[in-house]
């Protein structure tokens, strides 16, 4: 969590409003630099390509493109966005169920192409039937057990790809790389089975010759103390990642002629730590015995970790009347009751006082639908500098796309 003394707190109300998004590019920086310097110390040829669906605020994907790193793309619209930032197709990983109609354009001008399914391989072929003059390249997202407790539903079969091989190769499309990504499994486990899975198909496949090899996402990142205690006590530390999953592939490939580009996708890994959310207590009540403290914020604000975790929380005392609460839930502006910020608060609070929540950085802005209120403006501070780099939303920018009848 930022470090924000009532001075810049109470400067930040003033100039940006009572409720505010907080992006610390410094430390952010820093993350970035320690998890590629740690990982290309084990295996040279590895890049960070972020995920911009996590968060594509474009002045942090903009950040990650100065720090050299690749974007990791979803869609037509956030490629549309890699684009409008400065990326090249080259430097662009493009994967995900449903790609649009930007698909064709990055294959014809070398993109980096992950398929999903069998009907996007058959799609492939018939674009690069369509141009002969051109090479056309994939990779393949393979889809393989790690004992998550869940059946992903992304990628193709391990027991398909030979089959998707030979379509792709029948047609004269190259493959040049392979990809996996599995949610909800971040210890070393895990991991380490991505790993020696992926080494077996470069094995299984003879594929000594591709140029990339992704694995990615959903490492443990870092964490404020407060955060960090709800997790398992042994959640890996990036050097940990780096001497059990990626050594494979330094000991794979240090006698081979070519060693690909291996990358990871990491998305909360890199972000989440480093936005921080600034609210406004605005009401204090008790009902049946049972607190709740009223904020001008909602869950939608926070991102999916509050309802799973309480985030670390930093309080500054604003208000004039001083109220002490017992096992208080913090809650949202929302009409919903699964609307709650923080459970179990006890101590002092006013209304009036600001809370300050950490590690929001993952799937919150970009989540926040336009339910109820319009979303609020984020702010980037860089050696104490404050920018302003989203505004906040308006009554127009939410129903401007709506008809109205005269």
């Amino acid at each position: 969590m930022i470090e924000l003394n009532d001075k810049q707190v109470k400067e930040i109300i003033e100039q940006y409003g009572n409720a505010v998004y907080i992006f610390n590019q410094d430390e952010f920086e820093e993350n970035y630099k320690e998890l590629e310097s740690t990982f290309q110390k084990v295996y040279p040829n590895y890049h960070i390509c972020y995920s911009y669906k996590t968060n594509y605020t474009p002045a942090i994907c903009k950040c990650v493109k100065d720090l050299n790193g690749y974007a990791e793309v979803v869609s037509d619209m956030e490629y549309r966005l890699a684009l409008k930032i400065g990326y090249i197709p080259q430097r662009i990983i493009f994967n995900g169920p449903v790609k649009g109609e930007y698909l064709e354009k990055h294959l014809l001008e070398g993109g980096i192409n992950n398929i999903d399914r069998v009907e996007e391989a058959n799609l492939i072929c018939e674009i690069a039937k369509r141009n002969p003059n051109h090479i056309i390249k994939t990779g393949i997202r393979v889809n393989f057990d790690i004992d998550a407790g869940y059946t992903s539903r992304f990628g193709i079969d391990i027991h398909e790809i030979d089959e998707i091989i030979k379509t792709l190769t029948d047609a004269n499309v190259i493959i040049n790389g392979i990809h996996c990504h599995m949610s909800r499994a971040r210890g070393i486990e895990p991991w380490k089975l991505r790993a020696k899975t992926m080494l077996s198909l470069v094995n299984k496949f003879h594929l000594d010759n591709i140029d990339y090899i992704s694995l990615g996402s959903g490492m443990f990142g870092k964490m404020d103390p407060e955060l960090k205690k709800q997790f398992p006590a042994d959640a890996p530390t990036y050097e940990e990642y780096a001497n059990e999953v990626i050594k494979p592939f330094a000991d794979y490939y240090k006698d081979k002629e070519k060693q690909p580009l291996l990358f990871t996708e990491p998305g909360t890994t890199l972000i989440s730590k480093y936005v921080d959310f600034l609210g406004k207590v605005i009401g204090i009540k008790k009902i049946r015995g049972n607190e709740f403290v009223l904020l001008n914020c909602s869950f939608q604000n926070l991102g999916e970790t509050c309802q799973m975790k309480n985030l670390p929380i930093k309080r500054y005392e604003y208000g004039i009347k001083k109220t002490t609460v017992l096992n208080a839930r913090f809650v949202g502006y929302t009409c919903l009751e699964q609307d709650v910020l923080y459970k179990g608060y006890s101590g002092d609070i006013s209304i009036g006082d600001y809370i300050l929540f950490g590690n929001i950085g993952g799937y919150s802005l970009v989540d926040k639908p336009p339910f109820i209120m319009p979303d609020c403006p984020m702010i980037a501070i860089k050696s104490e500098n404050i920018k302003l780099i989203k505004r906040r939303e308006t009554f127009e920018d939410i129903f401007n796309v709506f008809e109205f009848e005269e």
